[in-house]
């Protein structure tokens, strides 16, 4: 299926073809230019993937923002291709090497995020049910909890803090739509935000591991890690609002539920 002319897709699609011809004339900073037409080559072949999808990408926010920003880029890119066209570059060559390292980075998060999206299943998935059956809620549960896990991965700081908040808000409503989360992946997402270099996310990210293990304690193999990145995070605060208390055991760092005691 071909996207119209005036469909994002078509746009950065227009734009790709444009710098595949316009690489082959770059002088200046020749090692760099292949790198970036591999990235822009995965790019087209996940544009033309993302037009094969029944739902159109512009339907759905996600993609569209991932959209926008590749055209940008692209655009950034067109920009520093004009000006490699000679041995000698128009402005100073340390001011364009870093110019071409920096969407070289965005091209390559772009790859990233857009894999990301391919593989979530959002781009499947329809609009809201309209039934009050409890199949259809359960749908519409799993579509959004989908949808926010995929947010938490890909796009700016803003959006995935935003996502943050609005899935413990999911979770928190009813335990089944914390199972829901699960199932659609949710708990390795979560335990890379552990990893997170804002003590905001990582609090969240272990509460909200806890928060799973007390609905479902069959994810045995995370309670090691939550134990040791809480024991290292708050080292001096137990969070007892959180029900949590991170005690030392058997030589490990071990979650126990249903306390609330400061030390």
């Amino acid at each position: 299926m071909k996207a119209p002319e005036s469909h994002p897709i078509s746009v950065s699609e227009d734009l790709l073809s444009s710098l595949l011809d316009g690489i082959a004339h770059t002088e200046a900073f020749k090692g760099k230019w292949p790198l970036i037409r591999a990235k822009l080559t995965k790019l087209q072949a996940q544009l033309t993937e993302f037009a094969e999808f029944p739902n159109p990408s512009s339907a759905n926010t996600l993609s569209l923002d991932l959209l926008h920003s590749i055209s940008h880029t692209l655009n950034d890119v067109i920009s520093l291709c004009s000006k490699c066209q000679t041995r000698d570059c128009l402005e100073g060559k340390l001011k364009t090497q870093s110019d071409i390292d920096s969407v070289l980075a965005k091209l390559d998060c772009h790859v990233k995020d857009g894999k990301i999206l391919i593989r979530s299943g959002v781009l499947q998935d329809g609009g809201v049910p309209s039934s009050s059956s409890s199949s259809s809620k359960r749908e519409a549960v799993r579509a959004e909890s989908r949808n926010l896990i995929t947010r938490l991965q890909i796009g700016t700081a803003d959006s995935k803090s935003s996502a943050i908040d609005s899935l413990l808000r999911l979770l928190e409503a009813d335990n089944k739509n914390l199972m829901i989360a699960v199932a659609q992946g949710i708990v390795p997402v979560f335990i890379r935000l552990l990893d997170s270099s804002l003590m905001e996310k990582k609090e969240k990210a272990v509460v909200t591991i806890s928060r799973i293990l007390m609905v479902d304690t069959k994810i045995n193999g995370l309670l090691l890690k939550v134990g040791y990145y809480w024991s290292h995070l708050f080292p001096y605060s137990h969070f007892p609002r959180f029900g949590v208390l991170v005690n030392k055991e058997g030589g490990g760092y071990w979650p126990i539920y249903g306390f609330s005691i400061t030390l």
